[in-house]
């Protein structure tokens, strides 16, 4: 069956960047463990009637999104952020006794932790069963589910209409868009506000981050495909600001349809939108031919230092290098490990690869890493200061390919 538009239906889709097949990039494989990861399409597509970004095909999300490895209280950049958006909402919306804020995907909690300080009621809805798991050992309510419109009338049941709904990164992971969004308009208070947070487009085309691209961002967002999703349940968008977590985000704040007016220097955000060109195809077009020239320098620097017979490890194994990896064609023989904190990770290999993944601790700092956490590289590179003293270097992958 042909693919349709995620978002309206339509059957005017571009191609814009083949990425190849690709394996789910948080599947983690257990070294000690028998098993191949499976080869997914990873297309980048544009629709021509709503101009929205998109991939072609949806892994299943029980697949993805029950049993990962992902923790958002991982890193202090993060904790950081969520502080700020979460001080950002209490400075602009009045919550009284019986208000409560809903974090969709909300992962282990982190982000609803400072409101549960303010003594505000708090909920989580999250599908990741370790993720629920940590987020109820905090005493953050977490419901391990799905959201969507049939679950929104449980809890509407349960803890009816909420002021605020928020959700980090998670509106372009969405499999049943339109329920969710149905779940949305159905449980938000008359005064209340949705704050999504997205990767955002324009900046992802910008950075040259492809890697950005992956089986779990199905979608991804200007503020003008956004809105032309949002105006199919009566949901506007009445502010947003552009925020520099995960290398370029924006953060939406949504109201019922003619609740509030849009602010002036949100009007300025969509007018940019035009005048960058993000409503027209050449600027797609364009980003695919420097993606093509970027791997092209990127593998060419690895091969050269290999011929050195320098030692190169993957720095972070979040997702998205699952990507970059596989699209720079890169295996055991280039890159000889990954690094990591994350103890979910640990001996395990890198999707679709026998890149071991280890314990930063347990391991010999190599003459280079490769950045693949390049978005959180400032906090990263601090806590490594005795690496850099012995000469130690990085390569950094977006916007340009470059060692520091």
């Amino acid at each position: 069956m042909a693919f349709k538009c995620r978002v309206c239906d339509s059957d005017k889709i571009s191609q814009i960047l083949d990425l190849g097949l690709q394996p789910w990039g948080n599947d983690f494989i257990q070294i000690s463990e028998n098993r191949k990861s499976e080869l997914y399409p990873l297309n980048f597509v544009i629709c021509k009637d709503c101009m929205t970004c998109q991939i072609d095909f949806t892994i299943p999300k029980e697949k993805m999104f029950v049993n990962h490895s992902y923790m958002s209280g991982t890193t202090k950049t993060l904790k950081n952020h969520f502080q700020k958006i979460g001080e950002d909402i209490t400075n602009l919306y009045e919550f009284k006794n019986e208000d409560y804020i809903m974090d969709i995907g909300g992962n282990d909690g982190t982000f609803l932790e400072y409101f549960k300080s303010k003594n505000i009621k708090v909920l989580n809805i999250d599908s990741g069963l370790q993720q629920a798991k940590e987020s109820n050992k905090k005493d953050i309510k977490c419901i391990a589910d799905f959201f969507n419109e049939e679950l929104s009338n449980q809890i509407l049941n349960n803890y009816g209409k909420a002021k605020v709904i928020h959700g980090s990164g998670i509106f372009f992971h969405l499999e049943e868009l339109k329920s969710v969004f149905r779940g949305v308009k159905n449980l938000l208070s008359e005064d209340g506000v949705l704050v999504a947070e997205f990767i955002y487009l324009p900046g992802m085309i910008k950075n040259l981050a492809f890697d950005q691209i992956y089986h779990e961002h199905l979608l991804y967002y200007s503020l003008h495909s956004f809105q032309k999703l949002l105006d199919q349940f009566d949901l506007n968008i009445h502010f947003a600001k552009m925020l520099p977590i995960h290398g370029g985000s924006c953060v939406a704040h949504i109201s019922h349809k003619n609740n509030l007016d849009l602010e002036s220097s949100t009007k300025k955000l969509f007018n940019a939108e035009i005048n960058d060109g993000f409503l027209n195809f050449n600027v797609y077009e364009d980003f695919a031919k420097k993606v093509s020239k970027a791997k092209k320098e990127m593998t060419n620097l690895i091969k050269m230092l290999n011929t050195n017979n320098k030692k190169i490890y993957a720095l972070g194994a979040p997702v998205k290098g699952t990507t970059l990896i596989h699209y720079m064609e890169l295996d055991e023989t280039k890159l000889k490990c990954a690094v990591e904190i994350n103890k979910h990770k640990f001996n395990t290999y890198y999707p679709g690869t026998k890149i071991p993944v280890l314990n930063q601790a347990d391991v010999e700092d190599p003459d280079y890493y490769l950045f693949l956490s390049w978005n959180f590289k400032d906090e990263i590179i601090s806590k490594m200061t005795n690496y850099v003293e012995k000469g130690g270097k990085f390569i950094i992958p977006f916007p340009k390919v470059e060692i520091i």
